[in-house]
């Protein structure tokens, strides 16, 4: 993925390339609407492996997140948007032992049957963040504000 993110210790994880054949069916596949990338994140976690997650809060669209990619903790707090075209993105403040830094990422949803492909915009690779059995990295609930209210009281 392209780093879009001003330090690494705050960004999703890498995903592996997609094989051809994936980045083809996506490129190709349909734009998702506003709503379904709504409906898709509202109130729900992106878990990033065992080294972080990102809550979309329907209140203020709020945007909570916490990462310990390279071992260095780090929180982050925004909100988040879709400014269409099946782009989901989120602006946050996000802090560390290296001090604090804000910034912006996106990322586009394109989906085919019921598989929901996802790249980091702009031109990251396609991946399939959504399976056609419905698995993901998404959770209802919130699994990341208390872990990041724990790294704020700590840094």
């Amino acid at each position: 993925m392209a780093a879009s993110f001003l330090s690494s210790s705050c960004r999703p994880p890498r995903r592996p390339r997609a094989r051809t054949g994936s980045r083809i069916r996506a490129s190709k596949a349909a734009i998702v609407s506003d709503e379904a990338i709504y409906q898709l994140y509202k109130n729900h976690s992106w878990l990033w492996g065992n080294h972080g997650a990102a809550y979309f809060a329907v209140g203020k669209r709020q945007f909570t997140a916490w990462s310990t990619e390279d071992g260095k903790p780090s929180y982050g707090e925004g909100i988040w948007f879709m400014p269409g075209g099946g782009k989901l993105c989120f602006r946050a403040s996000w802090h560390g032992s290296w001090g604090a830094k804000t910034s912006l990422s996106c990322f586009e949803h394109r989906q085919a049957g019921k598989v929901i492909y996802q790249r980091k915009s702009p031109d990251g690779a396609w991946y399939a963040f959504k399976d056609r059995h419905g698995k993901s990295d998404l959770r209802n609930g919130d699994h990341a504000s208390t872990k990041a209210k724990r790294f704020k009281a700590k840094l």
